[in-house]
Parts: C-alpha cells; sequence; structure tokens
C-alpha cells in the first residue's frame, strides 16, 4: 500500500472491505476505502487523475466503481484490478490499446514465431547471449587467460553442449 507523505517506491494503492468504490466527482477521482472495523471511519482520496500518484488501483471486497471513473482511469493508463474478499484475481482492467502503430508491432511480433527460420535466429541469439552472460558471471574470462588453449575449447564446447540441452527441454 502507498504511504502517504512519503516516496514510495511502487505506485499501488489497495482498497478493500465493505463499502469501497471508485467514482468521479468535479473531474476529480475518489477512492473510498473500505469501512474500518472498530471506528467505522471510510479513507477517502481525491485526486486529479493526472496528479494520482498510482499506477495500479486493487479493489478487494464489496463495492463498486462507476463507469466514468474506470472510463477515465484507462485514458490514462491507470490500471485496476479486482479481487474477491479472499484476494484472488477477479478481473485486470486495463485500456485498449488504440495506438495502430503499437498494434501493428504485436501482430509483427507473433508473426516472427511463426517463421522457423526467425524462430531460429532467436534461439541462437539467445544461447549466444546466455553464454556471455555466463562466461561474464563466472569471471571466466580472467581464468581461460591462464588456461591452455585446449582447455579453453573443452570448457566452451561444455557450455555450447548445456545451453544445447537446454534448448531441448
Amino acid at each position: 500500500m502507498t504511504l502517504k507523505n512519503q516516496k514510495n517506491h511502487y505506485n499501488v494503492k489497495l482498497l478493500q472491505g465493505y463499502g469501497v468504490s471508485i467514482s468521479l466527482k468535479n473531474s476529480k477521482i475518489v477512492l473510498k476505502n473500505g469501512l474500518h472495523d472498530v471506528t467505522g471511519e471510510q479513507e477517502k482520496e481525491e485526486w486529479f487523475v493526472k496528479n494520482m500518484p498510482y499506477e495500479k488501483i486493487v479493489l478487494s471486497g464489496k463495492g463498486y466503481v462507476s463507469i466514468e471513473a474506470l472510463s477515465l482511469l484507462n485514458q490514462n493508463n491507470r490500471n485496476l484490478v479486482l479481487t474477491d474478499t479472499f484476494g484472488k484475481p477477479i478481473s485486470f482492467l486495463n485500456g485498449v490499446m488504440d495506438s495502430l502503430t503499437a498494434t501493428k508491432y504485436r501482430i509483427a511480433q507473433y508473426d516472427t514465431f511463426r517463421n522457423p527460420e526467425k524462430c531460429e535466429y532467436l534461439q541462437k541469439q539467445i544461447i549466444s547471449a546466455k553464454q556471455q552472460s555466463q562466461l561474464k558471471l563466472l569471471r571466466l574470462p580472467r581464468l581461460l587467460q591462464k588456461l591452455h588453449k585446449v582447455q579453453k575449447t573443452a570448457i566452451l564446447l561444455i557450455l555450447m553442449y548445456a545451453s544445447h540441452l537446454i534448448l531441448l527441454t
């Protein structure tokens, strides 16, 4: 949960309990938390959507979301997650991609995986990057400089064989 008057490294607001709601009033998003068990009080926040510090809002419990508020949140790339009272996700509400360019990119990404040649190229690139990462992680370049040429070849062959086994699984 985001803490008031503090810098937070996450931008998620949790609204939970009985009576949670998200509505629109005077062009502001109104976030109401559930009723407190003991005091019966209800936390309420109002934000202009551009100034709202939350990227995601999680709604858990009994309550409602107005269509106007949902529309305004989606227009400003704010996501809404609905869960039941036990925290099990019911729905993820995200804005529709209305950019034709973004849609074309997504279609092209899917088409890439239909082409066996492109898939093979990507597999080789992933294996190569993984090998390079493993070499850097294990600091093998320093060790390889000290080893004989035959030992270098043997280690690289073992890494290539291990990467090939990973692809087969």
